[in-house]
């Protein structure tokens, strides 16, 4: 895994992973090149990696400072969930606990059409804890 420190290659991926994602939480069409270069500058995140196997970019994680880890994987290389997991576990803690704002562990959001990451995180011993809706 590779730390995002926004190079013109790490951009590009990034925005490639973004046009291909079978799945989908926070948006419903993709931004611009533009929009995404912006976005990626900012890093809104604590930690942001991209996920590489042989050379080749498989997808992205991140962690927030809610305590969610967001993991999105290109199809076929699902079986790196385990890894992507232990690896956040194993260098980030969760930030201190807020009352109704941040729980005390990590955490992770499934879209709620992808039914094999929600089977191997369930396999990996994380709990359901909530269903969201969104108005739109």
């Amino acid at each position: 895994m590779t730390k995002v420190e926004g190079t013109e290659q790490q951009v590009n991926d990034l925005y490639n992973l973004l046009k291909n994602r079978s799945f989908n939480i926070s948006h419903k069409s993709t931004p611009s090149y533009d929009e995404h270069y912006e976005f990626v500058m900012k890093n809104p995140y604590i930690a942001w990696y991209l996920i590489y196997e042989n050379f080749k970019c498989i997808g992205s994680c991140y962690v927030m400072d809610s305590n969610c880890i967001s993991v999105s994987l290109i199809d076929g290389s699902e079986k790196f969930l385990s890894t992507v997991l232990d690896f956040i576990i194993q260098n980030h803690s969760p930030l201190k606990e807020i009352k109704s704002v941040r729980p005390p562990n990590f955490y992770i959001n499934i879209p709620t059409n992808n039914a094999l990451m929600k089977e191997q995180v369930a396999k990996l011993g994380w709990t359901e804890i909530q269903t969201t809706f969104s108005l739109t």
